[in-house]
């Protein structure tokens, strides 16, 4: 018979949170809750880090959908893969639980902004003096002015600009896109196997004689290529993550045989990633 929960206390009291933290179906369900409730929720530069490498490299040399592509793929591609003792299912948002990722492209943080991140009494994140050093050294120095809350700042009148000083208007848009929690049937029904096939065919019926955007059009297909490709990388990464932890392997390096679908535009490592049929990925896990 399934546990009964008791839901009769205030969960924000001493005593309420002791109860909370024993709440759950199985031992496991309770270690898990137990781990989210006592983890100190931190800050998370890996993303910020690649998403300014990948920029500093290819920025200028390919077109802007391409670039924020290739961020993505490179992101998939090394992004750490947190698996804990009594975890089922691979990945965090972060590098571990409770772990916040950073988003410069959208609102660059200052270094004032992360003590008061740090040091503020209610919902605080931890940031390190490592943390600190990247954010004043490199992301900062790439990324002020270009970020997109900037922008939008610059733009607004300044009766708007009161309003929010005043604390009319929330921060919500200021770190997230629009949109990023929208969704299709498609994506239920068809795999990325499919969307590649779709994408180099659209690139084929391409008009360059008689569509002046095709070129455009042709970019914007290319990214969603790569974007295809990243999510199959990091598809299988999970999938070697997990296998080593159920099959209790301590391999440096993992191989396996998976079908792809051709895809011919260049990694950020140097690296073609070229395949037709059956291709041997070797991956590093995480």
């Amino acid at each position: 018979m399934a546990e009964k929960i008791d839901t009769s206390f205030v969960i924000n009291t001493p005593e309420g949170l002791l109860k909370d933290n024993d709440r759950g179906c199985t031992e496991r369900i309770k270690r898990l809750r137990r781990i989210s409730h006592s983890t100190q929720p931190h800050l998370d530069l890996e993303r910020a880090k690649i998403e300014t490498d990948v920029y500093k490299e290819y920025e200028g040399s390919v077109s802007v959908p391409v670039l924020r592509a290739l961020v993505l793929k490179e992101y998939f591609s090394r992004k750490t893969l947190y698996l804990g003792e009594d975890e089922l299912l691979v990945g965090e948002k972060g590098k571990d639980p409770q772990c916040s990722p950073t988003f410069p492209e959208l609102c660059c943080h200052t270094i004032e902004d992360m003590h008061i991140m740090n040091d503020r009494k209610l919902v605080n994140f931890t940031v390190t003096e490592d943390d600190l050093k990247l954010q004043e050294e490199e992301i900062i120095p790439y990324w002020k002015n270009r970020a997109v809350r900037e922008h939008l700042l610059k733009a607004m009148t300044q009766e708007w600009r009161d309003c929010y000083e005043v604390g009319m208007f929330t921060e919500f848009m200021e770190q997230r896109g629009p949109g990023h929690t929208a969704g299709g049937k498609n994506f239920y029904i068809k795999g990325y196997g499919d969307y590649k096939k779709e994408i180099a065919q659209a690139i084929k019926d391409l008009d360059y004689f008689n569509d002046p955007e095709a070129y455009d059009k042709e970019q914007e297909l290319r990214a969603m290529d790569i974007c295809c490709d990243a999510i199959i990388i990091w598809l299988l990464r999970r999938l070697l993550r997990r296998r080593i932890r159920s099959e209790k392997q301590s391999l440096s390096r993992l191989q396996l045989t998976v079908p792809l679908f051709r895809s011919t535009n260049r990694r950020p490592t140097g690296r073609h990633f070229r395949c037709t049929g059956l291709h041997t990925l070797a991956l590093q896990p995480s």
